[in-house]
């Protein structure tokens, strides 16, 4: 205990006053010595009595829609349409990269009064009025910093009071690790795993149930898919990594869509707008919002499954028309990965171009990681250094939390929800330490008891990011995924609890669909699954050799038969817990990679029978399916 007290208080990021690392810093003075020179230039026209259209295009540099003070009058009515258009540009930027929206706006805002004015002299009042517009904003940026800044030191000073003793419940509360093979959906799992299937099993170029906004943002179909794909890997690593017929083709077609147009048709519009580049390759520069998230749901699915058709030479072909096609597979979009964070001085490397998330880029390592379990490389161990180097020095504000985003151009950090229960589960693979810190600090600010009973703090009105609608299903979601994720039962069953009350889900045809976006939907649905550092195995990990090796469940369709559990205990047995997805079945079970021309023991709930392979390792196993069953398969030899 004393030595994690004296841990804390040598840690650099709970001993700094600042939120800006030096790389950070000098992209600020950069940025500000830019604005500053613009408006020294600007200022030139005035002081030199220049023409009136040179005045006010001079004074257009100054302050978007500046140039409108030289017209006085009515015009001045514009200042301000100039400014809101202006912060409007700038959502535009921050939202799809788009750097030329802003740029254009403060450009016309000096063109369109130049040309306006004619030889009237301008306003005298006009300098004055811009130059004061100026001080007021820098005076309350000034004031915002400073204070934010102060805010996040007092923080700060208080976490170091409780953190040592925060990370020492968070091992006291942990209830230790599933064995493998020890555990099987129960039927509300398997409700919300439904939701993924039915989305997931739909025809390449089909997006009914999904939230369809706009492919920009968080929003976008592409992490509808992700999700919804890193549910079905957790199911398939802890639960069903013998079951493979429609669980892979769910995922196989999650991955199909992926490459089409409609999905990843904005980077050619971000790059050409954002990075001035005419490069319509997703793999090429930056967007790791593409290929951290796409590397990692492949890799999960090879994974699990042993599948390597994703290493196979234009297996990820990315379809822009029938003459422009983009030919990747899973070792190019990984070195994507590597080339960019090589070259990017944060390491950390932009989602849209200029700006840098860092959530992206955790999904970014997480993929190399599991790529070098899968082929043997060190690209993980190699960055890992001069990431976390960049990720302390400028992605952590002076509390300790790490910031979400910032601008890669500029310096400046923008705010964008990235709580530290979320970290908590996005970091757990990549520093199992540092994501239990962050537990520790959710698990003491948002939780309390309230006569004997663990209560939860929830702030504001919430945003769910999936469809951009106010909620705090996200917010309950993460706690659920990071109190399971650690081991905290009761943090778990206050947040499920929580959930239900305040979102109960409605039924339909046995698929449990909560209030909200898609993308909660299903990250919901992998969280009821999660088990103690389930997410962290399923990557670092991945199912025991033994489920790799032995016989597989296929033949079946969804939703008539819903698997609960397909595991191999020893490389060689099966053992299945079946329910029906409708009132009364007799599907046909295959079971596939037996000893060819063996005999086997089935026993169906107590009820023993036999079953021959055929001479390529293949079975059929009728069976009558009216609730939960059990069957286990064994050599009889």
């Amino acid at each position: 205990m004393e030595q994690a007290i004296a841990n804390i208080e040598q840690d650099p990021r709970f001993n700094r006053d600042v939120s800006a690392g030096p790389l950070s810093q000098s992209r600020l003075k950069r940025t500000k010595l830019f604005f500053l020179t613009m408006a020294m230039v600007g200022l030139l026209p005035t002081l030199f009595g220049l023409s009136p259209a040179l005045q006010s295009a001079g004074l257009g540099l100054l302050w978007p829609g500046g140039g409108f003070a030289a017209l006085g009058g009515w015009a001045l009515l514009m200042i301000p349409v100039f400014y809101a258009l202006y912060w409007v540009t700038l959502v535009v930027w921050f939202g799809s990269g788009n750097i030329l929206a802003p740029i254009l706006l403060w450009v016309l805002g000096a063109i369109i009064p130049a040309a306006l004015i004619g030889d009237t002299g301008p306003w005298p009042y006009a300098p004055y009025l811009v130059l004061a517009l100026v001080a007021i904003r820098e005076g309350r940026d000034v004031l915002k910093n400073r204070k934010q800044l102060r805010e996040a030191i007092e923080r700060r000073e208080k976490r170091k009071t409780y953190l040592a003793r925060a990370i020492k419940n968070v091992d006291k509360r942990a209830v230790a690790e599933p064995s493998p093979g020890s555990r099987e959906l129960n039927e509300k799992q398997l409700a919300s795993a439904r939701y993924l299937f039915d989305r997931a099993l739909q025809p390449i170029g089909e997006y009914v149930g999904y939230n369809k906004i706009d492919q920009f943002q968080t929003s976008a179909l592409r992490y509808q898919f992700n999700t919804v794909g890193y549910g079905l890997a957790e199911m398939q690593c802890h639960y069903t990594p013998n079951f493979h017929g429609y669980l892979n083709d769910a995922q196989q077609r999650l991955i199909e869509q992926m490459l089409q147009r409609p999905i990843w048709g904005y980077w050619p519009l971000e790059n050409m707008w954002g990075n001035l580049n005419f490069n319509f390759d997703p793999c090429a520069k930056d967007n790791i919002m593409l290929t951290g998230f796409f590397g990692l749901q492949i890799c999960q699915y090879m994974s699990n499954t042993g599948d390597r058709r994703y290493a196979e030479p234009g297996s990820l072909t990315f379809v822009y028309n029938a003459k422009k096609v983009y030919k990747h597979d899973i070792h190019s979009m990984i070195g994507s990965i590597v080339k960019n964070q090589n070259e990017q001085a944060f390491c950390l490397y932009p989602c849209e171009p200029n700006w840098v998330y860092t959530p992206c880029n955790f999904m970014g390592m997480k993929a190399l990681a599991l790529y070098d379990r899968l082929f043997g490389t060190s690209h993980f161990k190699d960055i890992y250094p001069r990431f976390i180097e960049k990720l302390d020095a400028e992605f952590t504000q002076a509390d300790g939390s790490v910031i979400a985003l910032r601008s890669n151009l500029t310096g400046f950090a923008v705010p964008f929800p990235f709580a530290d229960d979320g970290r908590a589960l996005y970091f757990n693979p990549i520093n199992h330490e540092r994501a239990k810190e962050s537990w520790a600090l959710a698990r003491e600010e948002l939780f309390y008891e309230e006569n004997g009973e663990l209560k939860i703090k929830l702030e504001g009105a919430g945003v769910d990011m999936g469809n951009y609608s106010k909620g705090q299903q996200a917010n309950i979601q993460n706690l659920i995924s990071a109190a399971r994720e650690f081991g905290d039962a009761e943090a778990a069953q206050a947040a499920e609890s929580l959930m239900d009350e305040m979102y109960p889900p409605r039924i339909e045809n046995g698929t449990a669909i909560y209030p909200g976006s898609c993308s909660t939907n299903t990250t919901l649905a992998r969280a009821l699954m999660l088990g103690t550092n389930d997410y962290r195995n399923s990557i670092l990990k991945g199912p025991p050799a033994s489920a790799l090796q032995g016989p597989i469940l296929s033949g079946i369709h969804y939703p008539q038969v819903l698997v609960a559990k397909a595991f191999s205990h020893t490389g060689k047995d099966l053992e299945l817990v079946l329910y029906p997805g409708q009132d009364y079945t007799e599907p046909t079970l295959t079971i596939e990679r037996l000893a060819p021309e063996s005999s086997y023991k089935v026993n169906i709930d107590g009820a023993d029978t036999g079953l021959q392979a055929n001479a390529q390792g293949v079975a059929k196993l009728d069976i009558k399916l009216t609730a939960r069953a059990h069957i286990t398969l064994t050599p009889t030899v």
